[in-house]
């Protein structure tokens, strides 16, 4: 089974056999449930430290998902700006990510820069050209790339 964290699609090892597990102990609180699952997965497969939390949220998104729960979307929740490039990482895909990480740091903006490159995902998007431009699940750019002087203009202009 595949679990999406930070945009990118995993393989997790185990992950159907973890929810059955989990699902029979009858826990209800979503910080126990992520942490039993996240140790399951952890036996099977290599998760990053830096990136235990984005996984147990994924995780328990799974399980709810799988046990008929409503689904609260984490990267919903998440605070601040969240830029995905949609593409497969061709030249300009590739050139619009570079662009965007350079207008953020010139800006001095906290953002999270996410590059979906997985066709999947990006048909989700509705997309059917590439590169697209998403900020804040916002479609501003869709098969097309600008200037990096016309990008910094469309961030000035979303963030007000």
């Amino acid at each position: 089974m595949q679990i999406t964290v930070g945009g990118q699609r995993i393989g997790i090892i185990g992950l159907s056999e973890a929810i059955e597990a989990t699902k029979s102990l009858h826990q209800v609180n979503d910080i126990e449930i992520k942490k039993l699952l996240l140790d399951k997965i952890k036996a099977q497969n290599y998760v990053p430290d830096s990136r235990a939390e984005d996984y147990a949220q994924a995780l328990l998104k799974a399980y709810k998902k799988a046990v008929g729960l409503p689904v609260d979307d984490y990267e919903e929740k998440s605070k601040g700006l969240i830029i995905k490039i949609l593409g497969p990482g061709c030249y300009a895909c590739e050139q619009l990510e570079r662009d965007m990480k350079a207008i953020l740091a010139e800006m001095n903006i906290a953002a999270e820069v996410v590059h979906v490159r997985d066709l999947n995902q990006i048909a989700e998007y509705g997309m059917v050209r590439t590169p697209s431009l998403v900020i804040n699940k916002e479609i501003f750019l869709n098969g097309r790339s600008l200037p990096k002087s016309q990008l910094k203009k469309l961030l000035e202009e979303r963030l007000g």
